[in-house]
């Protein structure tokens, strides 16, 4: 075997692995929760609900990396002609909830800041995700664990509500850590 055919299976092998170490949050979400090796059961589906004008969906919450918080993700869209904002969170997890962003500092770190609200233009969708606008469940007192399950209710400027149930999935690739809070 020559040198280039050498290092052509190297790089497909390294793909590979790359690619199964990526795999499991797929968009049908079949990963795997880890409750032990004979136990194998599907990840819960992610959260969706719709109150008014607003539907959310995609709703989870990432298992913690710390004990007391951890960071939910999900989408609102506005079907309505007017603008809302998102302006407030609570989740059956912890007594405070933040809407938080990431944003860039002046070296080049990201930092997490909470926000007061999170626009939702008419029309369109909002995406809460790592990177961006995100919540934050602080101060909890008994951490969730992948599969469970929790409310999450969102409150809207325009008085709307909307309540979803929202899994604890795995982690994976490009979701913050809370570590990252300063």
């Amino acid at each position: 075997m020559n040198a280039s055919t050498q290092a052509l299976l190297a790089l497909g092998a390294a793909a590979v692995l790359a690619l199964s170490g990526c795999g499991g949050q797929a968009a049908d979400q079949h990963a795997q929760p880890s409750h032990g090796a004979a136990e194998h059961a599907e990840t819960p589906a992610k959260g969706s609900a719709e109150a008014g004008d607003l539907t959310v969906a995609d709703a989870w919450l990432a298992e913690p990396a710390q004990p007391s918080m951890t960071a939910g993700y999900l989408t609102v869209t506005n079907h309505g002609d007017e603008d809302v904002a998102l302006t407030g969170a609570a989740t059956s997890l912890s007594d405070r909830t933040e809407l938080h962003t990431v944003e860039t500092t002046e070296s080049g770190a990201s930092r997490m800041t909470p926000v007061d609200a999170i626009p939702v233009p008419a029309g369109a969708t909002v995406e809460l995700a790592s990177g961006g606008f995100h919540l934050m469940v602080l101060d909890m007192a008994n951490p969730p664990e992948v599969g469970d399950t929790a409310t999450i209710t969102l409150t809207f400027d325009n008085g709307e509500t909307v309540q979803v149930d929202a899994p604890v999935l795995e982690r994976t690739g490009g979701h913050h850590r809370e570590t990252e809070e300063p």
